[in-house]
């Protein structure tokens, strides 16, 4: 089923640019996922599917949404940390203190 709103909504795309959509619009994913209030809808859209982690060690080709499901799965705290380089930069010191002892001398 297509998503469809049940009263008109202004939204801000990332360029700054505003869409004034209705209940007879067809409303792009993209502009979808920023209308958060749900009573605006008539007909929600469908969730979107969960991230696939890829098998390779996390990179700067990976999405946020896929480094912040790696670093749940490992159970690394992000702290603060929102940027990709932020986040990649918490999960390789994690990656680094797992691979050494207390003693500060590689883990055996």
């Amino acid at each position: 089923m297509a998503a469809r709103l049940a009263t008109f909504v202004h939204v801000h795309d990332e360029d700054g640019v505003t869409h004034i959509l209705g209940p007879d619009d067809t409303v792009p994913a993209e502009l979808a996922k920023l209308i958060t209030n749900p009573d605006a809808w008539a007909d929600p859209p469908d969730p979107e599917p969960a991230q696939q982690v890829p098998e390779s060690e996390p990179s700067e080709s990976w999405t946020v949404p896929q480094l912040r499901d790696y670093a749940a799965d490992k159970k690394i705290d992000l702290g603060d940390a929102t940027k990709k380089a932020d986040v990649l930069a918490v999960i390789a010191a994690a990656a680094e203190n797992s691979n050494t002892g207390a003693d500060g001398n590689p883990a055996v």
